[in-house]
């Protein structure tokens, strides 16, 4: 029994992510056109690449590079993984350089499973609600697989993040802005405005904030709720205010900044 989703991101290069599910399915010797990045979650998966027969248990990654010709199959029962399709063009847009040197290893173990979670972590926000912010978490979400990639196994060296004051300022003013008008605010929006590269964007905001611009917008989110609450405003009403796809939403996001519910905030005059 095969039970897979395939995820296609049309806005975002054409990126697409495979959850596999199966038992039975093989893949006859093929090739991509762009970069294979995949972690096995469960069972142990088999290629035949470069010559050799490889074999993947859970905790190992798949990294391949363009072109390059492989087999595939389940050496186990059941077999689980994540596969990230990307084109080398998408990945230098995306982390902001002008060219790869490929992965050197097929098969490497995944150091922390790092990436493991990282790609678990794509496929979980491909799948939740869709808020406003639903695009830019996912574009966080590749960006955060394709650095964690290229800088561990790719041997590449992204621009070390600076202070970046100005920048992050207006990145702030921009975000409030957005979050008072509604407006849907993706990672390519913020970093056209901050004039910089989508990944640099990221690196100096978490540097000088500890969040990300998605983290940003969140709470932002959460705290135009509060204010709304304090005035007696609905949780519903608040939710839809702030920008949250509903109250569940809202109360989830609400409990992991104040540690409580809206339900036990209590005004006093």
């Amino acid at each position: 029994m095969n039970s897979n989703r395939y995820h296609h991101l049309s806005w975002l290069h054409g990126i697409e992510l495979f959850e596999a599910s199966l038992s039975t399915q093989t893949f006859a010797r093929h090739a991509h056109e762009g970069f294979a990045i995949g972690a096995i979650a469960e069972g142990v998966g088999g290629y035949f690449c470069r010559g050799e027969r490889m074999v993947l248990p859970a905790g190992s990654l798949s990294l391949m590079n363009p072109e390059e010709a492989h087999t595939g199959y389940a050496d186990t029962r059941w077999l689980r993984y994540n596969m990230l399709y990307v084109s080398e063009v998408a990945v230098c847009d995306i982390l902001g350089v002008r060219s790869l040197l490929g992965f050197s290893t097929v098969a490497p173990k995944d150091r922390g499973f790092a990436l493991s979670k990282a790609l678990s972590a794509l496929a979980a926000r491909l799948t939740s609600e869709r808020s406003l912010d639903w695009h830019l978490s996912v574009e966080e979400a590749v960006h955060d697989v394709l650095s964690k990639s290229f800088c561990r196994y790719g041997r590449t060296e992204l621009r070390p993040a600076g202070a970046e004051h100005c920048a992050v300022s207006r990145l702030r003013e921009q975000i409030a802005a957005g979050v008072e008008s509604g407006a849907d605010l993706s990672l390519s929006l913020l970093a056209d405005t901050a004039q910089l590269n989508q990944s640099y964007l990221i690196r100096i905001t978490r540097r000088a904030t500890g969040l990300t611009p998605h983290g940003l917008v969140v709470r932002a989110r959460v705290e135009k709720a509060h204010q709304l609450l304090l005035q007696n405003t609905s949780a519903a009403s608040a939710a839809l205010a702030a920008g949250f796809c509903d109250q569940a939403h809202m109360i989830r996001q609400y409990r992991r900044h104040f540690g409580v519910t809206p339900s036990v905030v209590f005004q006093h005059t």
